[in-house]
């Protein structure tokens, strides 16, 4: 699971490159279908492979139609396949989503210090996981700092799903930390699954990467 984890991380970390080689919604469908592989080993390897050949330049034509659009960073909420109608918004609308910030992302990209007891390494990190649902979740903040530089991303967006009450709440310190002490525009979302509201989300959207 480790490696599992390592190989996650440096997938995701491809959007760490400018232009990025991959766009958001690529690296997601793959992190979705790794879930559901039985096999690890398949699924360590594909990610492996995925990286490698980015790294070694294969994606050059997707950086162009990825183009030099805004850096968006996407925190709050998990999304996949199926509940992503954001992350294509933000890269219909010419943005790239970089970085995910979230319980589907960043979040499951640690490592298990395999030189502890495994049951005390497995709670100590599971205890501090930044998750809206820990309080103080001081983590988040953190990391959520540690992404933005390292992504140089122009935006960061924050979505809630409706009745996620934990990442509602923490909605007000993640405008205060991004948009007042690191001086970046912040955009607060809060919707559901449907698809009824696309094109509200889309106007929202839009308007907020005109003024990055």
């Amino acid at each position: 699971m480790n490696r599992e984890r390592g190989a996650r991380k440096a997938l995701m970390d491809l959007g760490k490159i400018d232009p990025a080689p991959l766009s958001g919604s690529q690296v997601l469908e793959i992190l979705f279908k790794i879930g559901f592989m039985a096999d690890k080993e398949k699924g360590i390897s594909l990610m492996e492979e995925v990286v490698a050949q980015a790294k070694n330049g294969a994606f050059r034509s997707a950086d162009a139609a990825i183009g030099n659009g805004k850096r968006i960073l996407l925190t709050g909420v998990p999304v996949g396949l199926g509940s992503d109608k954001v992350v294509k918004i933000i890269e219909q609308s010419g943005a790239v989503a970089v970085a995910l910030e979230n319980c589907s992302g960043y979040k499951q990209a640690f490592i298990i210090d395999e030189a502890k007891d495994p049951m005390d390494a497995l709670a100590e990190q599971y205890l501090a996981t930044p998750c809206s649902v820990m309080s103080p979740n001081t983590g988040r903040f953190d990391l959520l700092k540690e992404m933005i530089r390292e992504f140089s991303v122009d935006g960061v967006i924050d979505l809630t799903w409706q009745a996620c009450h934990t990442y509602n709440i923490e909605a007000f310190g993640v405008n205060e930390l991004v948009q007042e002490t690191l001086n970046i525009p912040t955009l607060h979302l809060e919707t559901d699954y449907a698809e009824s509201d696309t094109e509200q989300l889309r106007v929202r959207i839009q308007a907020y990467l005109e003024m990055l």
